[in-house]
């Protein structure tokens, strides 16, 4: 007889096909049997009548590597159904550190405060695994190794060309890490210091993820008019190498000029000879730190309290990132909400333009003000901007080929992470997906939706035994209900626990029960294939 029985469900398997009324069993970790109602027995049994039981969620684009290491519970992933995360996304990572990038690492990554830097036990990236292994976390953890994080460890954050024997070095320590169970590489192209890669560098630093079989994940160099030639560059990374592509939030930004160049962009990646996917998330806003904005990375190369005081001298304000000229000329930058102020909290929920206006200071001093306030946890100032258009965001969420994704960061409701968020994804991306997009729009319909947050972006990842429901496969598990679930997190309050999420199990052991975070902490770290 086995463990658990759920009885009376409706099963969405992550397949793609429709929904059907089964019983599933769970043993050992794993799916046991999907069967005809009433077929099947459980020493414990759970009714879950009227209710949808898929798959656990796989997140493909999360930042939460130092959150996870700070609280492993992954309470606002948990809380959404999410049962896999895929850390160390647009070049942003927290491993490996050495010593020329040991003081760089804390400051490039969004939302970490001086105050966790205790947190950095480890120097390799097989012992940041094992540091998240000791601690324990509530979901899966299948970490990218960052490229930005491989090239602070060389050069910091320099604009120059990499010699021969450091490219040599980076693909060692990319070996390293996918030995250690990491699935692929990513890169972030428009922040530093990936920035300063030239293409050659991406392909030989790529070199052994594609001879391993796994993912280069890309947040491009430019999601505006240079849109096709950024989409060109990431196929021929995954061409040269044989990995798997995957174009981060890959949505044209608003400011862009010429729609005809996005689709053609994504064109470029379907014709990919590599298994080649976009991915989105369910918001039209998104994340951004602040830093990038107004930083020059010849200011970044420096420990974190001499960067905090470079912070204040306002001739920043002739550098600023062209991104950012664009959203002012575009009135974007005014609507940005601030997500984490690196201070008090006091700011959260507020937009540049409003501050703008009662501090009586231009938006790019506004901009500066907020980050000289944060002090040495300037990277913790984030906001969320205003990224897509809103018909932009519906054409991608009806294409099959775009996961849905989060791209955001695992919070709490109490301990150290109690209060922080980096956008409304951290609690709300799966929730918005299936209430609004889903049951309430019937833009996408339930099997497709639930696929494309389960079995697609497990594939992705090269997993073979998560994101189905079916027999043999892992026991990551979320029972929902269609009428209730839904989320009230929105760009100015990024913290909701989600309404509708009943039962969610990660290999077996229950994350969720009855509504209620148990806090077990299941989740393995790494993947090993065979």
């Amino acid at each position: 007889m086995a463990e658990l029985l759920l009885a009376g469900g409706t099963v969405v398997d992550g397949r793609g096909g429709p929904p059907v009324a089964a019983d599933v069993t769970v043993s050992d970790g794993r799916i046991d049997a999907v069967g005809a109602p009433g077929t099947l027995t459980g020493q414990r049994v759970l009714d879950v009548s009227g209710k949808v039981v898929s798959p656990g969620f796989v997140d493909i684009h999360s930042h939460a590597d130092f959150t996870l290491a700070v609280d492993g519970r992954a309470q606002s992933s948990v809380a959404q159904g999410i049962t896999t995360v895929v850390t160390g996304n647009c070049g942003h990572g927290v491993a490996p550190v050495t010593d020329r990038s040991a003081a760089l690492v804390p400051t490039n990554i969004p939302g970490w405060r001086a105050a966790w830097d205790s947190a950095q036990s480890w120097r390799t990236f097989p012992e940041y695994l094992d540091a998240l292994r000791s601690q324990g976390v509530g979901v899966n953890v299948f970490p990218l190794v960052a490229h930005g994080a491989l090239r602070l460890a060389v050069a910091g954050f320099e604009t120059r060309p990499l010699s021969e024997a450091e490219l040599s070095r980076l693909r060692g320590l990319v070996g390293e890490a996918l030995d250690a169970g990491a699935v692929g590489l990513s890169t972030g192209l428009e922040y530093a210091p990936g920035l300063a890669a030239d293409t050659a560098e991406l392909i030989a630093v790529a070199g052994p993820v594609g001879e391993r079989g796994g993912l280069y994940a890309s947040h491009c160099r430019n999601r505006t008019d240079a849109i096709v030639a950024a989409a060109a560059e990431a196929v021929a990374v995954a061409s040269r190498t044989g990995c798997r592509l995957q174009l981060s939030h890959f949505v044209r930004r608003p400011t862009m000029n010429e729609r005809s160049f996005y689709y053609e962009a994504v064109d470029l990646v379907r014709a990919c000879p590599t298994r080649a996917r976009l991915d989105v998330f369910p918001f039209t806003h998104g994340p951004t730190p602040l830093p990038t904005f107004v930083v020059p990375m010849s200011l970044r190369d420096a420990p974190r309290r001499e960067v905090a005081r470079r912070l204040a001298d306002f001739s920043l304000l002739e550098t600023l990132d062209q991104r950012f000229v664009d959203a002012l000329a575009g009135g974007e930058a005014a609507a940005c909400h601030i997500a984490s102020d690196g201070g008090d909290g006091t700011l959260v929920g507020r937009t540049l333009g409003d501050l703008a206006v009662e501090w009586d200071l231009s938006l790019p001093e506004v901009v500066l003000a907020i980050l000289r306030r944060a002090g040495d946890d300037f990277y913790d100032a984030v906001v969320v901007e205003p990224v897509f258009a809103d018909d932009d965001l519906r054409w991608a969420l009806t294409q099959p080929d775009f996961l849905i994704m989060g791209d955001g960061l695992t919070g709490a409701l109490d301990g150290p992470l109690a209060g922080h968020a980096m956008c409304a994804s951290d609690w709300g991306y799966v929730p918005e997906m299936l209430a609004r997009f889903v049951r309430d729009e019937g833009l996408v319909p339930l099997a497709e939706a639930v696929a494309r947050m389960t079995a697609e972006p497990a594939a992705q990842i090269g997993l073979d035994d998560r994101g189905v429901l079916a027999p043999g496969y892992r026991a990551d598990v979320v029972v929902f209900d269609p009428a209730r679930v839904g989320t009230a997190v929105r760009e100015d309050a990024l913290i909701a626990v989600p309404s509708g999420i009943d039962e969610v199990l990660v290999n077996g052991t229950a994350v969720v029960a009855a509504g209620r975070l148990t806090g077990a902490l299941p989740g393995v770290v790494g993947h090993r294939p065979g």
